[in-house]
Formats: C-alpha cells, structure tokens, sequence
C-alpha cells in the first residue's frame, strides 16, 4: 500500500487553472481532480453536459483520479462514482474505463478498492462488462488476481465486495458455473465475519436466480448457516436449503446415530431443517420458515403429518439399546434373546428407559406448524396458514389433519388472520367437502357474530364446503342463519348462497321431519301460507329446493302448494339461488308453474295459455316481421321504387323486431330447433336493417358524426355473425349479406376522402372497393337480381380512371341504398356456439408475475362448427387488446358431426407491464370467418383509423403474411372472466456495504 504524499507546486498550480466542470475541451492538459467539491461540482455538470469532448474529457480525468495513489481516498471513491455514471454515455469507452479501474485495485488503499468492486459489480449488471467480447482477456485475469487476494484482506469490507465480484468474473457455459469459483465462495461461508458469510451465501444465491445448478455438496454448508448467530445469514441459508432440495429432491441422505444409519430422501431432510427454522428466535426468519415450507411438493406424509405434532411420533422414532447390540438387548430379553423369568415386560406404548432414542428429525422440527400458528406475530400466523394452504392440495390426509388448527384460528385476535384461516379452509373444502366436528360447528357459529361484514361472508363461504353429520347440527346452523339474517341484512345473499350449497351436500339430513320443523308445518292440520317476501321462509326454500332431486320428489307429499307457486317469484328475485333442474321438482298438478319456470319474465296470466296458442302468437309474430321485413328491403313490393329506406316503414321494422323478440323470449323454442335458428338470423338481419336507417338519418352530417362509423363497424360484424355461425345459408343470403357490406364499404371510404387521410390508405379502400362492386354485380347477375343502385356503382366504377370515386357518388349510393331480402331456406339452418363447462381455474383470484406467463384451463363444448382449424380462443387484455390462440389439434376432440369438445389444459396468456392488483382477463371461444375482401373487411370490424402519414407497407406485410385473411367472431354468449393480482418480484437481499 503507498503512503500518500503532498501534491507538488506544479500540480497545485495545474489543478487552481483546471476547471472543474465537465465543459473542458479535449486539448487542455489532464490533470486530476484535487477535491471532493471538484468532483461533485463535475457530477452536477454532466446533467446539463451535451458535449462529446467534455465527457470523455471527464472520463479520462476520472480514471486518473483514481490512478493517482497521492490524492486523498474520499476524493478518488468520488471519481469512481463519477467513472460509472459515465460509463452509461454511449460515447465513453466502456471496455477502457473498466481497464482503467481494474489497474486501481493494485494501487488504491482498500475503502477506494471496495468502490472499485461495487462499480464494477453495478457496470456489470447494467450492461454485462464481463461478457463483452470487446475487455481484454489480459483485464480479467488481472481483475481475477485483484479480487482472489483481497479475499483475504483483513478489512471485511472489502472481503465482501470482491466476493460479489468472484462469479461474474468467471466465464458461464451451458448455464454453469465451475466447481472451484463454488468452492472459493462457499470457504468464506463460515468467515469471521457475519457480513462476509452473508455476501457468499447472496453470491451463491445469485447464481441460483440466474438458473445456474448448484453443486448437491453445497447442502451440508447450508445447513450449518441456517444456526448462523447472525439474522440475514440464516435467511439466505433457508433460501439456498430449499434450492438445493427443489434441484436434487431424490438424492439420498444418510442420518447416522449411535451405529445406526437411515437413508431418506435430501428433499425429506430439508423440510425437516426448515421445520426447525420456524423456532428462530427472529420474526423475519420465522416467517420466511413458514413461507418456504409451502414450496415443498411430494414431501413424505410421516413428515407432513409430525409437523401438527409437538412430539415426535413413533414411525420417526428409532430405538437403539445401550452397550451396543452384542450380549445386551434391553431390560426385557436375557443375554441370547429369550425373554427372561425376572424383568417385568415394557407395557405396549411406554418407552425403554435404557434405551437411547435414535430421531429422524429434531425434536425442536416436530410441531412446525402449530409452533407457526401459536406464534405471536400475525406474518408468521398468516405464512403457516397460507403454506398450509398450498401443502393441502397435494395431500389429502395433511388437509383433514389441518382443518382442526385452522378452525381452532377463528378465535384469533386479528382479523388478517381469521380471514387468512377463512379462506384456506375454503380452498381445501372446494377440492373435498370438509367433515365438521360438534366443537368445529361451535366454533363456527360463534364466528358468525363478528362485527366485520368481511368475517361473517367468509365463514358463509367455508360452511358452504362443509357438511355435517347430524340433523341437530344442521337445524342449530339455520337457527344461526335466521338471527343473522334478522341482524344483518346486507348478509342476505351470501347466505342464500351458502344454504344452496348446504342443500346440495346435506340431502340425507334433508328428511320430512325436518322440513316440517323448519316451515312450521303440521303433520296433522293445514298450515298458514308463508309470506313470500319473507326473507327467512325464502332462505328455507333455497336449502330445500336445492337437495338432490330424489330428495325433493319424495318432499312434495309434505310441501304445502303455496311453496311451488312461489318458486317462480324465487327464482327471479334471487338469481342463481334456486337450481337449474327446478322444473323436475315440480308437480304435473302445477303445470301453470312449470310453464313460467321455462319461460323468464312470464306471468301467470299468460304461462296459463296452452303451448300450442302461444307458439301460433310467435309464428304470427315473425310472419309480420318477414313481411316488414320486406317491404324495406330492394326489389320487393310497391317500395322498391322509392330511394333509401322510407322513415315509416322502418319504424314498423323496429316495432315488429321487439315484438317478436319478446314472443321469442316467452315462447318455448319449436320442435324443430333450425326453425328457431331460422327466426333467429331473420330477427339479427332486421336489426342490421334498422342501423342502416339510422345512418341513413345521418347523411346530412356523413363526415362529422363518429356514430356512424361505430354503427359501420357493427353493421360489418353483424353481417359476418350471421354468416358464420348460420349454417345453411343459400346464395341469395349470402348475397344480401355481402350487398351490406358493400354500403359499409362506401362509408368508410367518404371517411377517407373527406378527412384527407393517408392517399395510399384512400387508394387502397377505393381499389377494393372497385373490386368488390364487380364481384357482386356478377353474383347479381347469376341470381338473376335487378337492383338499380347496385347497376349505378358498377357504370361509375367502370368509368373510375383515377382510381376515387366522387364524393356525389357515394353520397348518392348511401342515400339511395336499400338491403337485399335475407330469406333463408326454412328447416336448413343451424347456429355455431360454445358453452365453458368448467372455469379457468378454482382460485377466485390468481396471482402472477410479469416474467412468466399465466397458464388457464378451459374446457368448453362446441356444437355446429364444421372445421376444427377454425376454433380460436380469445384473450381481452386489461388493456383491451385481444390476443389471438389457437388450441392444439390434441385439445380439440370430435365428439359428433360437427361437435367438438375443448379440452385445454394450459392456455399461455402473456399480462402486459403495468397490470396491478384487481385487473382481470375475458376468455371466448371464436370462430374464424374467411373475409370477402381481407385487408378492408378487418380493418373496417376493429374500427381502426389510420392518422396522416402512416406507412400503408405495414399493412401489406400484415396482409401478406395472412393476418387480415379472417375476421373473428365470437360464438360464446358470455365470456369467462378471470380476475388476477401482480406478485412483484422480489430479489434477493443488497449484499453491498459502502466503505
């Protein structure tokens, strides 16, 4: 190490004329800076430095900064930081400034060499220094030599950063790291110093985040490091245990005492050591035991069941005799084995006190779990339920064990940990019911009298994934039920809820006894008729109505008529409570009821029509709206002379759609269900027909209103659902379809001409559009169609020159424009749609990371799809993107003609950056339609305006590469909705300490 010396009059006199900011040309001679206040004052210029020169001007004075052994430690651990806020310029040689602080650390005293390290550790994590071909081999090793002797400086600050250092210096390859850079790091784990022992614990650590496979013999040091004294190396150490174990989970380990081995598995032995960890004397390390305990997956169930358990139990126990096992075997047997005339044998369950106890884990590692819960800190109480939680779902005997604690945690004194108890119970009950003990249910119904409204849904929601094994026990619980529902009346549908999901798992208990008790019915005289808007009588209902249907046919000798007659009323103030088979409950007597229970929003005047009447008032319904139909439409009666759509007419259309739409929903579907998909296009055709009236209404402010592209948009979408989820269609539909979207097609391009977009855009649109009209008018002339406006288009197209058609012809055509008739052929029609028969997941609520995708189950059944490549499943994003999947062809599976069967077991879904907490993804299922003419068809349905000065190539080579070919419908009514929460992502603890 020098020793500093005085700066000589010359170089006092060259630093006084130097100027201290970054502004310094390149031809003034180099000098140190001399003070902290220069340094500093150069930090602060380089927020406003725009000059090359100036940096590198500054970066070379930095370097020689820290070169110059004479200048004071502070001034020069300044310039190193200086030197690496420079090294982030693109204009500053990286590689050399690197050299440069590398030849530092052979001159430097230790508190500026530790800088050197830090910066240099910082460089790399920003910008890979260490990979960079362009550092000198020769700089490496010298920075390897630095870094191997200054492992053994007697300053642990500088121990701690050059062992930071030591990984990445070292080359990887094939995600490894070589044996002897472990071995180095893993010597200074039991260092005099608990900083040191940290920082090559987080060395090691480091490697592992970055999927480097650590060596199996690191394990039995980080075992000695979770009893380190010091707080943070036993942190590390529990985190490098469970690494070690997750990689080599099958390796096996010997346990030897008193001349007695027992091999198991190194991924039993490290739950055990974590076991042990959560009697740390620290909180933090407490909690962490806890949280990694839940990691563990396909631990032995003799090691999950002993950690509800203070003392170790017997199948962990190993007994040896004393003295060895040569002429010796216990106070029970003589010298050759038999059993001796003078001892008193060991009663069955009692210890031999002679004997030495040979454990396969810790005494201080049995009871885990209940150490966890009974501790006094909240965050070690909720990571042991939440391990417990995640343990549970791999093993089902570990669950029954854990319902008894976690009930037991009702009683606890925070309200973050009762609702954590809650809904862990709730997760284990929805993959098995759980069996409730008497003490269980009493401990239960005592929670259900908490303050907080968030306690009591919770417990509804665990009752509801339980069962009980008496009728007593069910008729306390409903007794609890009507004095809550007396106290709180905001509880009302969560218990509703519940009691639908008792009923359904209780139908035993469900006798006509106790039906009788819980409506006040009398065996022997006739009873009083319920109020239906009590909301306890309706509470009763909903537990009965939603037994097992053998269970309510054999009730309906002992309910009374009034209780079926308000089952419709039920059912349609308290959606979702009564069940969807409700209708095979119900007697043929009650058949007024029947009829109101299959048709919603039906009253008792019009359910008491026969079906036939009803049927024949929807057929007239669609026989006027076919003739209103029509009368609008081109080519068809009186008003095929008149241009556009006439105002009277259409407002007929509009009445004669919401009638039938109503005898549609009061009507039951006919025997034949492609007449009702036949109605069904017809009725979605009419609607079409009065968008165009609407933007017809609007012509006079055509290039001013976004309304009338929002309903160009729909229409577009709407004519290609029709197509594609109609099968049957003939060409004459099919023609009316495509005619509609040629008078979108003329909108959008008056949007272009009007607002001076993009010309390539206007030409692109026009030449299409040209392409369009020619092929329709041939299509028209094959069936033999006369349609006026359509014959005026193509002489105008066929005169088009310049590729634009007049502003007078477009307004002419969208004025002029009536739809073709949509008649499809009766009897031949089916609609395409899919249903979720199962949800994404069972969670409510999923947790993921940006860095990692988020895996769903769907599994969906489609009917009337006829080719399996064009099923697709949506995605809408938080930020209202939608991505496109395609499933697997081993996903889909045929089930008839034409019927498929979704079965995707994970389905990638990417979440974009920024997607935080209560953010939520949609799922559909889709179905590709070809498009007429590709690039305008979907550029029309998503509604994309493109601004001035947009590269039209982009859109080709999306074309080209067949992105606009198909235009997506979605054939689901209602999307799934998944609701998901951001986990940050937490790195492992700072292992820098500044000198």
């Amino acid at each position: 190490m020098s020793a500093k010396r005085p700066l000589t009059e010359a170089e006092g006199e060259a630093d006084t004329n130097a100027t201290p900011s970054a502004g310094t040309g390149s031809g003034s001679k180099l000098v140190p800076y001399t003070s902290y206040g220069d340094v500093y004052s150069v930090l602060v210029a380089l927020k406003t430095a725009s000059g090359e020169e100036d940096i590198v001007h500054a970066s070379q004075r930095a370097l020689l900064t820290v070169n110059t052994a004479a200048l004071p430690s502070a001034v020069q651990q300044v310039a190193v930081r200086l030197a690496t806020q420079l090294c982030t310029h693109p204009t500053v040689d990286s590689a050399s400034v690197v050299t440069g602080l590398v030849d530092s650390l052979y001159t430097a005293e230790p508190s500026v060499r530790c800088e050197v390290y830090q910066t240099l550790f910082k460089l790399h994590e920003l910008k890979g220094i260490f990979n960079d071909a362009q550092l000198a081999a020769e700089a490496k090793q010298r920075l390897d030599d630095a870094a191997m002797r200054d492992l053994n400086h007697s300053q642990h600050h500088l121990r701690c950063s050059s062992l930071a250092v030591l990984p990445m210096i070292k080359p990887r390859k094939n995600q490894s790291t070589s044996i002897d850079v472990f071995d180095t790091i893993c010597r200074y784990t039991t260092d005099a110093h608990p900083k040191v022992r940290q920082t090559a614990l987080n060395a090691i650590f480091r490697e592992h985040l970055m999927s480097v496979k650590l060596p199996v013999e690191m394990y039995d040091e980080c075992v000695v490091a979770t009893k380190d004294d010091f707080e943070q190396v036993r942190l590390v150490a529990v985190e490098l245990v469970w690494a070690i174990s997750s990689t080599y989970p099958e390796y096996p380990v010997v346990i030897q005492k008193f001349k007695v081995a027992e091999t198991i598995r190194l991924l039993d032995d490290a739950f055990v050591k974590i076991c042990d960890m959560v009697n740390d004397s620290s909180v933090v390390v407490r909690q962490r035991a806890c949280t990694i305990l839940g990691r563990f997956k396909n631990v032995d169930s003799k090691f999950l069941s002993q950690t509800f358990s203070k003392q170790v139990m017997s199948h962990l126990r190993r007994f040896v005799p004393r003295g060895g096992t040569r002429g010796y075997a216990g106070r029970n047997r003589g010298v050759r084995g038999n059993h001796s005339r003078g001892f008193i044998p060991t009663p069955k369950g009692d210890a031999d006190v002679e004997s030495d106890e040979f454990r396969l884990l810790d005494s201080g590692a049995a009871g885990a779990f209940v150490h966890g819960l009974e501790d006094e800190y909240q965050e070690v109480r909720d990571a042991a339920i939440e391990s417990i939680t995640e343990l549970s779902i791999g093993n089902a005997s570990f669950a029954a064990k854990a319902v008894d604690f976690l009930v037991d945690m009702f009683n606890d004194s925070s309200d973050r940990v009762r609702l954590c108890a809650i809904r862990a119970l709730v997760s284990i009950g929805e993959r098995s019911l759980i069996q409730l003990t008497e003490e269980q249910l009493s401990i239960a119904l005592s929670a259900m009298k908490d303050a907080s409204h968030i306690m009591r849904r919770g417990i509804y929601e665990f009752l509801a994934v339980s069962s009980l094994s008496k009728s007593e026990s069910l008729a306390q619980l409903m007794a609890t039920f009507k004095s809550n529902l007396d106290k709180y009346s905001e509880d009302q549908m969560p218990i509703y809820k519940a009691l639908k999901a008792l009923g359904n798992n209780h139908s035993n208990l469900i006798n006509a006894a106790f039906v009788r008790a819980l409506l006040g019915i009398s065996e022997h005289y006739l009873s009083r008729e319920a109020r239906i808007d009590d909301i306890v009588y309706a509470g009763n209902i909903v537990l009965i109505m939603n037994t097992k249907v053998a269970t309510r046919n054999m009730l309906v000798s002992v309910l009374p008529d009034y209780v079926y007659s308000h089952l419709p009323y039920l059912r349609d103030k308290y959606r979702g409570c009564l069940p969807d088979d409700i209708l095979l409950s119900v007697p043929k007597k009650h058949w007024f009821v029947k009829q109101m229970l299959e048709n919603p929003h039906v009253d008792e005047s019009v359910a008491r029509l026969s079906l036939e009447d009803r049927r024949t008032a929807a057929h007239r319904a669609f026989v006027s709206l076919q003739e209103s139909l029509s009368r609008c439409c081109s080519g068809s009666g009186s008003c095929s002379q008149t241009t556009g759509l006439a105002g009277k007419s259409t407002a007929e259309l509009k009445q004669k759609t919401r009638e039938f739409s109503s005898a549609v929903q009061n009507n039951a579907p006919p025997d034949d269900p492609s007449v009702r998909n036949y109605e069904l296009a017809v009725l979605h055709y009419a609607k079409l027909v009065s968008n165009v009236s609407s933007v017809q209404t609007m012509a006079d402010k055509l290039y001013q209103r976004a309304e009338v592209l929002d309903l160009a948009s729909t229409l577009m979408y709407g004519s290609y659902e029709i197509e594609a989820r109609t099968i049957g269609l003939d060409l004459d539909s099919i023609f009316a379809l495509r005619y509609l979207r040629l008078f979108v097609h003329a909108l959008w391009i008056s949007r272009h001409q009007a607002n001076l977009y993009d010309p390539k855009v206007s030409e692109k649109l026009v030449d299409e559009f040209s392409q369009r009209v020619r092929r329709l008018d041939q299509l028209a002339q094959s069936r033999s169609a006369d349609i006026s406006e359509l014959k005026q288009l193509s002489l105008s197209v066929g005169n088009n020159n310049n590729k634009k058609i007049s502003d007078e012809s477009i307004t002419t055509f969208v004025h002029n424009f009536k739809p073709s008739l949509f008649a499809p052929a009766t009897g031949r029609c089916q609609y395409a749609q899919a249903s979720f028969i199962s949800s994404a997941t069972k969670k409510r609520i999923i947790e993921f990371n940006h860095l990692f995708p988020l895996n769903l189950q769907i599994k969906s059944s489609v009917v009337w799809v006829d080719r399996r490549e064009n099923i697709l499943v949506t995605v809408r994003m938080p930020t209202q993107e939608c991505v496109k999947l395609y499933p697997p062809a081993s996903s889909l599976k045929p089930l008839a003609l034409m019927q498929w069967s979704l079965d995707w077991d994970s389905v990638p879904v990417s979440l974009p950056l920024g997607s935080g907490e209560g953010t939520s993804v949609t799922v559909n299922i889709a179905l590709r339609q070809a498009a007429d003419i590709p690039w305008t068809d979907s550029f029309i349905v998503k509604g994309d305006l493109v601004p001035h000065g947009y590269k039209i190539e982009s859109y080709y080579k999306n074309l080209a590469s067949g992105n606009h070919q198909y235009v997506d419908i979605h054939i689901t009514d209602d999307g799934y909705t998944v609701n998901v929460n951001a986990v940050e992502f937490k790195p492992p603890p700072s292992i820098h300490t500044r000198a």
